[in-house]
Formats: structure tokens, C-alpha cells, sequence
């Protein structure tokens, strides 16, 4: 049995989405594929990466033994100083190890920032004998020889880095020029892939969490994804042809703004956000009903909505079964499998 621990140079890079792609290849390959996300950090972390991977890959054991234990940052850092952490993992693993060609290990946190959550990576790993594959999100800015230093920690356990959300400019230098130096410092990639919008969709669900709004309508398409935001302009010249350029979208806007909604909603629009805690006029609601439009209403201003939402779309879960098949995709032409050597 193999065990393969995917880490990632920052929270939110994409290891559930690897988890996901690497053991649907693996089945169809004829594996029998474990996962197991053995740490949770209880600020951030739940058990619904686990309940995803459980339904995606078909999964017998519960969520809650998919992912054991839900620790506080004060927590880790006893577990992992004590060197207690590395046994319980172990133990966890074992029983989920049992029957399975491959066990798919996601790691807690990011490596960025060195501390708990990245120690425990490497104590992990080490305790586990796993190779190791580090998701690093592409960002302006990134330093990829502090990545290169932290990922090399792994020491000849690192099978390499997958470089993920990579927009289309960037895509050439990536792979001109990153791509060589990492590999003249002993660290292969894997794989460069690109940017996705369908990847990044968010469920409108997911934005009124983040606002904590009121659904005024259509809860039941609360599941649908977005992948694209618009701002309601500020003059009474919005219209169809300014909200005709984006699909599938969710626009913010005032809440006494019902020409700008109306406008809105005679496009594809996935969801209204309207602000200032004004509710709309009788109109508006009555033609999102009609259009199954989920109208959320926050009381935060428009610029500070807007913020809101961004983050929510840079910290999206790939947790939607929709993305799916798009990811397989993307993998089976960008991703190098053969160099996990998992089907040896």
C-alpha cells in the first residue's frame, strides 16, 4: 500500500481538488483509492472536504473518521510538540489503509507561514513514509524560493509541485521560466494548470454565508454556482447591454436601486446581492421568483460587499460535483501521473 500527502504552500491552493482528480484517475486505473484528511484546524476547518471526498470517491467510513481530528490552533501545537500527533495520524491511518491500494493523505493549513500547521506537515509525511506532492496557487508576487526551501524540507520524500490557478498571461513564463529554475534546485513540477472559471464558481449559498444575508427568495437555488461578479453602477444609465457581458454571475447593487436589479435580472444573472439593508420593491422579487434568482439582502455597504465576495471567490472549496468532470479533464492533459508512481 501507497500513501501519497498532498500539501500546499498556502491555505486554499487546491489540495481537495488533487484529492479528488488523482483518486478518480486512480480508480478508473483499477485502484482501490483511502483518503483521509487526519487535521482539521477548528477555526477553519470542518468535516465537509471529507463528506465530498467520501461521496465523490464512493467511500465507505463516515466523515468523521475521513477526518479524526478537529484541533484548535493551541491544540496542534501540543500535539506536534509533544510528538504525539505523528502516533494518532499513524493509528488513523492504519484502519483507513485497510483493503485500499492507495491512500490519499490532505495536509492542515499551508507551508507559507511555518508554523503549527506546516510542522506538522513534514512530522506527518515523515510518520507516514509518504511521498509528497506540494499545490502551490499561482499569485503576483510569489516568492518561489521561499516555496522552493519549504518544500524541500520534504527532503527525498517531495515527488514535486503541482502549480495550480495559473491565469492564460502567465501560463508561457510559467512553464519557460519557472519551470527550469525549480528544476535546476531538484524540484520537478508535476504540472502547471491553468486557471478555470468553472473551477472557481461559487455557490450563491456560499455568498450569504460569507454576508450573513437574508435569502429573500428562491432558497432552493441557493446551490447554484456563480463564476463571475458584477457592480450595479452608480448612474441611472446600467442597463441590459452593461450586464449582457458577463454570464452566470452574481451582481451587487443598492438596495434602492430597481432599475439596476430589474436590469440585471433580464440577463444571466445567478444571484442579486443588494445592500445597504433596504428591501426591494415588489417587482424585483416577483421576477427573480419567476427567473429562480436567489435575491440576498446585507446590511454592509456596497464596497465593503464587494470585498467580501471577492474573498469568498479566492477562497472558494472545491467541494461542487459540477467541477468535476472539468477537472478530470484538465489533469489527464496537464498533470503528470505518470511521475507519481502510483500504479507500479
Amino acid at each position: 500500500m501507497k500513501t501519497l500527502y498532498l500539501a500546499s504552500w498556502t491555505e486554499g491552493a487546491g489540495k481537495t481538488s488533487l484529492c479528488v482528480g488523482i483518486g478518480r484517475w486512480l480508480q478508473k486505473n483499477g485502484r482501490k483509492v483511502g483518503y483521509v484528511k487526519p487535521v482539521a484546524l477548528t477555526d477553519t476547518g470542518d468535516h465537509k472536504d471529507a463528506e465530498f471526498l467520501k461521496q465523490t470517491l464512493g467511500l465507505d467510513e463516515s466523515a468523521e473518521a475521513l477526518s479524526p481530528l478537529l484541533l484548535d490552533r493551541d491544540a496542534l501545537k501540543s500535539e506536534v510538540t509533544s510528538g504525539s500527533l505523528a502516533t494518532k495520524v499513524k493509528q488513523s491511518c492504519a484502519s483507513l489503509a485497510k483493503g485500499k491500494d492507495i491512500l490519499l493523505v490532505e495536509a492542515v493549513g499551508g507551508l507559507d507561514r511555518d508554523d503549527e500547521p506546516a510542522l506538522a506537515s513534514y512530522h506527518v509525511a515523515e510518520a507516514l513514509d509518504a511521498g509528497v506532492v506540494v499545490v502551490v496557487a499561482w499569485q503576483t508576487g510569489l516568492s518561489w524560493d521561499d516555496m522552493a526551501s519549504s518544500a524541500g524540507r520534504f527532503g527525498q520524500r517531495l515527488l514535486g509541485i503541482v502549480v495550480n490557478r495559473v491565469p492564460e498571461s502567465r501560463l508561457a513564463s510559467v512553464r519557460s521560466d519557472v519551470t527550469p529554475g525549480l528544476q535546476k534546485n531538484g524540484i520537478r513540477v508535476l504540472g502547471v494548470l491553468p486557471e478555470d472559471r468553472l473551477l472557481m464558481g461559487i455557490a450563491v449559498a456560499e455568498i450569504a454565508e460569507r454576508l450573513q444575508a437574508d435569502v429573500l427568495c428562491c432558497p432552493e437555488s441557493s446551490g447554484n454556482l456563480v463564476y463571475n461578479l458584477m457592480i450595479g453602477a452608480m448612474t441611472v444609465d446600467s442597463g441590459a447591454d452593461y450586464f449582457n457581458r458577463l454570464d452566470s454571475k452574481a451582481v451587487i447593487t443598492r438596495g434602492e436601486r430597481p432599475d439596476t436589479q430589474l436590469a440585471a435580472l433580464a440577463t444571466s444573472t445567478g444571484c442579486l446581492v443588494l445592500t445597504g439593508g433596504v428591501q426591494p420593491i415588489p417587482q424585483v422579487l416577483s421576477w427573480a421568483e419567476d427567473k429562480s434568482v436567489p435575491v440576498l439582502l446585507t446590511s454592509q455597504d456596497t464596497l465593503s460587499t464587494v470585498a467580501d465576495v471577492e474573498q469568498t471567490f479566492l477562497q472558494t472549496r472545491f467541494r461542487q460535483s459540477g467541477k468535476i468532470d472539468r477537472l478530470d479533464r484538465i489533469l489527464k492533459r496537464e498533470l503528470d501521473f505518470p511521475s507519481l508512481a502510483l500504479l507500479d
